[in-house]
């Protein structure tokens, strides 16, 4: 395959995929590449999203694409309407967040169904280098491109990011097992902070039935000093005082890993003929590592400023102001208040003195990515 292309997308995670959607249905020509034989698989991710009318408050400014509204019901497996946040004490606050948990195989075909439908080219199976402003391809499709927009969908460890000079940003690291036969609260979705069993991080049970779920533990490296991170989640397994309650007889099914942005945006997600979106971008809310809601919305804007561009209507230097409008205020929000928190993440004592100085609804809001006045005095308190 040699040929020149409008507008080469690089990653068919919901980046990508919607990405090479939205320019393929504005007429321009899209290739959609993708190192993984099979899209959505593995799966890397919890799969927790909230429903619209959440999503809509997370981010106000920002326009939803249909998928983040409607999909198909395949791709969810389970509804929630609670999330319970469980300090390092045990002691619990819950509050309701309408959420779906999702099929991350079948939601990520989906999306990269509707960018084929649409007219673009996919690639499976294919890596992708940059070589002096081609595309130089090797796998199922070899050969190179030469397009006018690239764009980097290609998660944490982007090879488009790194062609722009950016350096590899901090990342959280997850393992996470699906698990079966366990005493779980179907309704709620679960995050677990502790020193010992996540430190730098958090824990997680997200049920996909009455008695599965994925369990999982996400942490940042320099807080690991030395210890493993399957030994941390088998450990919340099997010694929480809470969590093992709940998992201590289940059967593992599956096991998963993979690598979060946890730092924000890199110097550069604009440069050139390039943009980055998604993952690769660090477009991740760094209160809960989760990405899809942003990565969504920021492929849905690099589709519509990558056509625009071929079409001689729009700037790529735009791409950067719309991300900004659009949800860039709570993006930076989250990782201000996740280095307020990293106060207290040393110390479970000062984890829990945190959590019980916020309400519920507190609690809530700074999972919106909010500062209330309790956080802002804590932070305060401790400066």
């Amino acid at each position: 395959m040699n040929k020149e292309a409008q507008i080469a997308v690089v990653g068919a995670g919901p980046a990508g995929s919607t990405a090479a959607e939205t320019a393929a249905k504005r007429g321009a020509e899209v290739v959609l590449i993708e190192r993984k034989s099979e899209i959505g698989t593995p799966v890397q991710c919890g799969g927790f999203l909230p429903e619209a009318h959440e999503l809509q408050a997370l981010i106000p400014r920002a326009r939803l694409p249909q998928t983040l509204q409607e999909m198909p019901e395949r791709c969810i497996l389970r509804r929630t309407r609670l999330q319970r946040i469980i300090s390092p004490s045990g002691k619990a606050k819950e509050f309701s967040v309408d959420g779906r948990v999702l099929d991350r195989r079948a939601f990520d075909r989906f999306l990269a169904h509707r960018a084929a439908r649409a007219g673009a080219r996919i690639l499976p199976a294919t890596r992708a280098s940059l070589v002096e402003g081609s595309l130089w391809l090797s796998g199922r499709f070899p050969g190179s491109i030469r397009p006018n927009v690239i764009i980097g969908a290609d998660g944490p460890s982007s090879t488009v990011s790194r062609a722009m000079g950016n350096r590899v940003g901090e990342q959280g690291i997850c393992l996470e097992y699906e698990m079966v036969d366990v005493d779980i609260d179907p309704d709620a979705a679960e995050m677990y902070f502790s020193a010992r069993y996540a430190p730098g991080g958090y824990a997680w049970i997200i049920p996909l039935g009455q008695d599965i779920a994925n369990v999982g533990v996400g942490v940042r490296r320099p807080y690991l000093g030395g210890q493993r991170l399957p030994d941390l989640l088998d450990s919340f397994v099997k010694e929480h005082p809470v969590a093992s309650n709940k998992l201590g007889h289940g059967e593992i099914l599956a096991v998963m890993r993979g690598l979060v942005p946890a730092g924000g945006s890199p110097q550069e997600v604009q440069l050139g003929n390039m943009l980055l979106a998604g993952d690769a971008a660090g477009h991740v809310m760094a209160t809960s590592g989760g990405g899809i809601p942003l990565a969504v919305v920021a492929g849905r804007i690099a589709g519509e400023i990558a056509a625009g561009q071929v079409q001689g209507e729009l700037m790529l230097h735009e791409y950067k102001l719309r991300i900004a409008k659009e949800f860039g205020t709570e993006l930076n929000r989250s990782v201000q208040i996740r280095k307020i928190v990293d106060m207290a993440m040393h110390s479970d004592r000062l984890m829990d003195a945190l959590l019980a100085a916020l309400s519920p609804d507190q609690v809530k809001s700074v999972m919106r990515a909010q500062i209330p006045a309790a956080l802002a005095q804590f932070a305060s308190s401790r400066n």
